[in-house]
């Protein structure tokens, strides 16, 4: 510096101490402030937790009567601090669903595929695994079983010389899961009280019921192309064996919108059969 003063941090560090400054306060609030916000903040931790909280269970009376105790749910409402956690967390299943896949050959011999897991796991509700996801799936939603009744005809076909099967049977098998305040007093001859608040699957009562069926013979994608046939080293089928699926393709798309292009109009979307040699 020009004047000859001393460089700022060379000041700062050989300033001297002042003993006339005192340390600043720990809070600016008192005891009673303190204890007040802390019981603020538990009573808003608890009302959020109870509000979260499953209402179904064991401990469903016991949180229902703390949340009424302290009006939790008036003031998550009054504060704006709804939470809804069904899309993370939505309602448990309250049955054991199975879709047992049965194939009918050509002499009405009846053959079980075992595609669902009904007594061959023992707990089969802990894992829920992509078969656990099929069976779900064809047994709440139909419009599945035709095409997956259709692959399974074609793996049987593949599988077997190239001999086609009857038909593909769909049998809804089911176990309706008991409360937990029934699953909870189990006898001891289940087991120990101790061990397990779970429950024998498979002594629950089964019901079933019969769902739709699909023919290998008239079904569409039901059956072996002549290529696949070729390519698996299957015997060439008879006349009309494969029944091809008429539907758009996106070949068939991208060659209308071509020549859509070319003549200077609008495409049009004509369906190709899926399988037929594209040119």
């Amino acid at each position: 510096m020009s004047d000859g003063a001393e460089p700022l941090a060379d000041a700062l560090l050989r300033a001297p101490v002042r003993e006339d400054i005192q340390d600043p306060p720990r809070g600016a609030l008192t005891r009673l402030g303190r204890l007040l916000v802390g019981a603020f903040i538990l009573y808003h931790a608890t009302a959020l937790l109870l509000h979260t909280t499953p209402g179904g269970g064991l401990a469903r009376d016991f949180t229902r009567d703390i949340d009424r105790a302290i009006l939790g749910g008036a003031y998550i409402r009054a504060t704006s601090n709804v939470q809804s956690w069904s899309m993370f967390a939505p309602n448990p299943h309250r049955a054991n669903v199975y879709v047992q896949v049965l194939v009918e050959d050509r002499e009405g011999a009846i053959w079980d595929l075992a595609h669902d897991s009904y007594g061959r796991r023992t707990w089969p509700y802990i894992f829920y695994d992509r078969i656990g996801k099929l069976n779900r799936r064809l047994s709440e939603q139909g419009h599945y079983l035709q095409p997956y009744g259709a692959y399974v005809c074609r793996e049987w076909e593949r599988t077997h010389g190239g001999e086609p099967a009857a038909r593909v049977k769909f049998v809804k098998i089911w176990t309706n899961i008991p409360p937990p305040h029934k699953v909870f007093p189990a006898p001891r001859s289940v087991r120990f009280p101790w061990s397990s608040i779970g429950f024998d699957p498979m002594r629950l009562p089964v019901e079933r019921r019969e769902l739709e069926s699909v023919d290998c013979r008239t079904t569409r994608q039901a059956q072996l192309s002549p290529e696949l046939r070729q390519r698996f080293g299957l015997p060439p089928a008879p006349e009309g064996h494969y029944r091809p699926l008429d539907a758009p393709t996106w070949w068939d798309k991208a060659e209308a919108e071509r020549r859509a292009q070319e003549r200077g109009g609008s495409a049009v979307r004509r369906p190709r059969p899926i399988g037929e040699a594209t040119r």
